[in-house]
C-alpha cells in the first residue's frame, strides 16, 4: 500500500510540474500581402505544443480572426520561457524583422545578439496582436524595460515596475530574467506620444520600491516621454544609469527638534531616520547627548546621494515628517548643517502658544456626491487618515465644512481634506491642476499637502475651496485679499489692506516669516531688497482671527 501511495505522489507532482497553459499568440498583418503559403509562427515553444521539432517554420500556422487583420492561434505549453517569430510564408524567406524594443537582446548586442521575441508563460494568456515586423499593437509604441540588479545583495522572487500605465499596483507587473544574465525585462505597450511616470520594485508591494535619485526623479518616480518605440536602459536598480560600485563616506545628519516640541518629548519620544538605505523600517536612531535638541548621526553612505526622511518614534509608533524626502549630495566625508524637522534646511522658528484654528473648505465646486468631509493632517493622532475629523456643514455658509481645531500647538502643520463616497471609499484632495498653489507644499508622494504656519497664539480661520488655494469668498465674516502692487516686483512694493487694523506676514515658501509689520492699516511699504528672488505669500490677520493671503513674486 505504501508504494502506492507513493507512485500517486510522485505522479501528482508530475502532473503539477507539466500543467499545460492555454496560449493565444496573435499578430495584426494590416499592410501586408498575406503568402499563399498562410501564415505561421515557429519558436521553441512548438514540440512542446505537439510539433516535431522546435523552429519549424511550417509547423504552427495562423488562422485569420474572422475578417479582420489579425491571425491567431492557440496552443497549450507548460510554465516556461519562450523565443518566436512570425513568418508571412512557410519557410524562412518570409520570417519578419523584429524591431529592437520587440527583441530578447532589446537591440543592445546582448542575448548572443538574436533578434527574436520573447514570452514569460506562468498561465493562460492571449497574447497582444502585434504589428508584423512591428514592436507593438497598432497606435501603440513598445517600451522594452531593462533592469540591472547585479548589485543587489538580495533579489526578491518578484521585479516588478508599478506606474500610472498600469495603475499603480505594485506586484502586478513582473519584470523577468530572460537570459540569466540578472538584466530583467518587461515590454510595455503604451499610446504613442504619451509620458509613463513609474518606479522598479525589489519585490512586490510599496516599501520594496526604490528610492529614484534626484538627479533622474520627477516627483520621485522616473519619468519617460514616449515618442515611438523604445528601449530603456539598461539602468541600474536605484541609479540613473548603467550599474557601477560607488564610493562611501561619513556622512553626519543633525536635526533640529525645538520646533517639534508639541509633539515630541525628549524625556520620552525618540528620533530616527528612514530611507532606501535601510528600507525605509527606520531604526538607526539619532542622539542628543548634549541636550540641545539637535539630534545627530553619522551613517556610512553612499555618494553621491543619501534620502532620508526622520521620524518622531513615540509609544512605538512612526510620526513621520512631512514633505519630500530630504536629499543630500556628497563626494567626501560630510556634516551637514541641523535643519529643523520637517522642513528642507534652515533653523526651527519659535513655537507660538497654542490657540484655536477653524478649518473651512468650500465644497461648491468640490466631489459631485459625498457622505462626509474630513481633515486630515499631521498634527492629529494618529496622524492623517487615521485621525481623521469629521467637518460639519456651516450654519451659515451655504456649501461650506467647518471644524475646529482647539489648542492646536505646533507653529506649522500639514493637512488636506478628504470626502468618503458613500461606499465606503475614502478620498483626499489632490492637486496636480490646482489654479493657485500658494498653500502648498509636496507631500512627498508626488503630491502636495496644504500647509499652515502660525505666528501667535491668536485663534485663526483658514478657508479655501476644495483642490485649491484661493480665499473663498463668505457671506460673512470674510476678509478681502491684500492688493499688492507692482506684483511680481523688484525692491519694494505697496501692499494695501482692506478697511481695519492688521497683522501683516510675509513668508517664503519653506513657512519662515521674512517680514511682520503688527497693528497697520490701509496702506504699507514692503522693502524686499535684501530677499533673494522668488514666491512669497504675504498674509494678514485681524482682532476676530480671520486671514487672509496673497503670493506675490520679486524678481
Amino acid at each position: 500500500m505504501k508504494k502506492i501511495y507513493t507512485l500517486a505522489l510522485a505522479m501528482l507532482f508530475a502532473g503539477a510540474a507539466w500543467a499545460q497553459r492555454s496560449v493565444t499568440f496573435q499578430v495584426d498583418m494590416t499592410g501586408q500581402t498575406i503568402s499563399a503559403n498562410g501564415v505561421h509562427v515557429a519558436g521553441d515553444f512548438q514540440m512542446a505544443a505537439g510539433a516535431a521539432g522546435n523552429w519549424d517554420p511550417a509547423a504552427t500556422s495562423l488562422s485569420q480572426v474572422g475578417t479582420s487583420n489579425i491571425y491567431s492561434v492557440t496552443v497549450n505549453i507548460p510554465d516556461g520561457t519562450y523565443q518566436y517569430k512570425f513568418i508571412n510564408d512557410n519557410d524562412w524567406p518570409g520570417v519578419e524583422g523584429v524591431p529592437a524594443a520587440a527583441q530578447v537582446s532589446a537591440g543592445i548586442g546582448l542575448g548572443n545578439g538574436n533578434d527574436n521575441r520573447w514570452m514569460v508563460v506562468t498561465g493562460n494568456d492571449s497574447l497582444a496582436p502585434v504589428m508584423f515586423g512591428g514592436a507593438a499593437p497598432a497606435g501603440h509604441s513598445a517600451v522594452s524595460m531593462l533592469l540591472d540588479m547585479s548589485l543587489e545583495s538580495m533579489i526578491s522572487d518578484t521585479v516588478s515596475v508599478a506606474g500610472d500605465f498600469q495603475g499603480w499596483s505594485p506586484g502586478s507587473t513582473i519584470l523577468e530574467d530572460v537570459l540569466g544574465d540578472s538584466l530583467y525585462r518587461y515590454i510595455a505597450y503604451v499610446p504613442t506620444t504619451d509620458t509613463m511616470n513609474f518606479k522598479f520594485l525589489n519585490g512586490a508591494a510599496w516599501g520594496s520600491d526604490e528610492s529614484v535619485p534626484s538627479a533622474c526623479a520627477v516627483n520621485n518616480n522616473r519619468q519617460l516621454i514616449i515618442a515611438n518605440d523604445t528601449v530603456f536602459g539598461p539602468l541600474c536598480y536605484a541609479q540613473c544609469g548603467p550599474c557601477f560600485i560607488p564610493d562611501t563616506f561619513d556622512l553626519t545628519l543633525q536635526v533640529d527638534m525645538s520646533g517639534a516640541l508639541c509633539d515630541f518629548d525628549p524625556a520620552t519620544d525618540s528620533v530616527d531616520i528612514a530611507g532606501p538605505f535601510n528600507g525605509w523600517g527606520g531604526g538607526d536612531f539619532l542622539d542628543d547627548s548634549d541636550g540641545d535638541l539637535v539630534y545627530e548621526i553619522t551613517v556610512r553612505a553612499v555618494a553621491p546621494e543619501f534620502q532620508y526622511k526622520a521620524r518622531i518614534i513615540k509609544g512605538g509608533n512612526a510620526n513621520w515628517e512631512p514633505g519630500n524626502n530630504n536629499v543630500v549630495t556628497f563626494s567626501s566625508d560630510t556634516t551637514m548643517a541641523p535643519r529643523c524637522f520637517g522642513l528642507p534646511a534652515g533653523a526651527c522658528n519659535p513655537v507660538p502658544p497654542a490657540a484655536d484654528v477653524t478649518f473651512q473648505v468650500d465644497m461648491t465646486n468640490g466631489p459631485a456626491s459625498f457622505v462626509t468631509v474630513y481633515l486630515i493632517g499631521n498634527f492629529t493622532d494618529p496622524q492623517w487618515q487615521g485621525g481623521a475629523i469629521p467637518m460639519t456643514l456651516s450654519a451659515t455658509q451655504p456649501g461650506v465644512f467647518e471644524t475646529t481645531v482647539t489648542a492646536l500647538c505646533p507653529g506649522r502643520i500639514a493637512f488636506k481634506y478628504m470626502i468618503e463616497d458613500g461606499s465606503g471609499n475614502q478620498v483626499e484632495e489632490s492637486f496636480l491642476s490646482a489654479n493657485d498653489t500658494a498653500c502648498l507644499e509636496p507631500s512627498g508622494t508626488g503630491d502636495f499637502n496644504r500647509f499652515l504656519v502660525r505666528t501667535s497664539g491668536n485663534a485663526i480661520t483658514n478657508s479655501a475651496p476644495w483642490e485649491d488655494c484661493a480665499t473663498i469668498s463668505l457671506t460673512e465674516a470674510a476678509l478681502v485679499s491684500p492688493k499688492v502692487y507692482p506684483n511680481p516686483f523688484s525692491g519694494s512694493t505697496t501692499i494695501e489692506l482692506p478697511a481695519g487694523n492688521f497683522d501683516v506676514t510675509v513668508y517664503n515658501l519653506t513657512g519662515s516669516v521674512v517680514t511682520e509689520m503688527l497693528d497697520v492699516s490701509e496702506k504699507v511699504e514692503w522693502n524686499a531688497q535684501n530677499l533673494e528672488a522668488g514666491v512669497y505669500i504675504v498674509s494678514i490677520s485681524n482682532e476676530a482671527g480671520l486671514t487672509a493671503t496673497q503670493k506675490v513674486i520679486l524678481k
